[in-house]
């Protein structure tokens, strides 16, 4: 079962209890509830699984983004390199190498502030639905479950900011030019 599956049953259970005189109150049996509070409780790690699989795929995009920038910057070297044999030449080597670093600092910018969006939404949207889940049942019965979903909100909402921050601060990162030394040979030609 759901986790909103056990908690529509004990909605049913909750409806349907018999209820005390003059008190308000109702009696239900505590073993059934605690059978459906153990379902619950089975059934949230794949929830707390889904946020870890969140955390570990923006771990596994910024490491291909800079996988990715460095195989540029490494064929941006050896393309330089091939170049440097003629005044020309050089400085031609020097302009693309210059484009290259630029085009591979911007992809690395591009990269992350997609993953920094992409991570955002997803922590929002899991924020959203645990408040739903909260809201809609676990308000009153179960302060315990409630106190559980606020600590993961809270962990989720530090996240975003970490990441909002993150990506503010990647935004604001200025892409300087990159200064490219050309070897000097010995001086003899052949």
């Amino acid at each position: 079962m759901t986790v909103l599956e056990f908690l529509e049953e004990i909605e049913d259970i909750v409806k349907n209890a018999p209820g005390l005189p003059l008190t308000g109150k109702i009696m239900v049996d505590a073993d059934e509830l605690l059978e459906i509070t153990k379902g619950i409780r089975l059934s949230l790690p794949d929830d707390v699984q889904q946020a870890k699989w969140v955390r570990d795929e923006k771990d596994r995009i910024l490491e291909d983004a800079r996988t990715e920038y460095e195989k540029i910057i490494i064929e941006a070297k050896k393309q330089a390199d091939l170049m440097v044999e003629k005044d020309v030449i050089t400085q031609r080597a020097v302009e693309v190498a210059d484009n290259i670093y630029t085009r591979a600092d911007v992809y690395a910018k591009d990269m992350k502030l997609r993953t920094f969006n992409y991570m955002d939404e997803v922590l929002f949207n899991f924020q959203k639905k645990m408040e739903e889940l909260n809201d809609k049942y676990f308000a009153a019965m179960y302060q315990e479950m409630d106190n559980h979903f606020a600590e993961i909100g809270n962990q989720i909402a530090a996240d975003m900011n970490e990441i909002r921050e993150m990506a503010r601060e990647t935004d604001e990162q200025e892409i300087k030019p990159h200064k490219i030394q050309i070897p000097v040979g010995d001086g003899a030609e052949e």
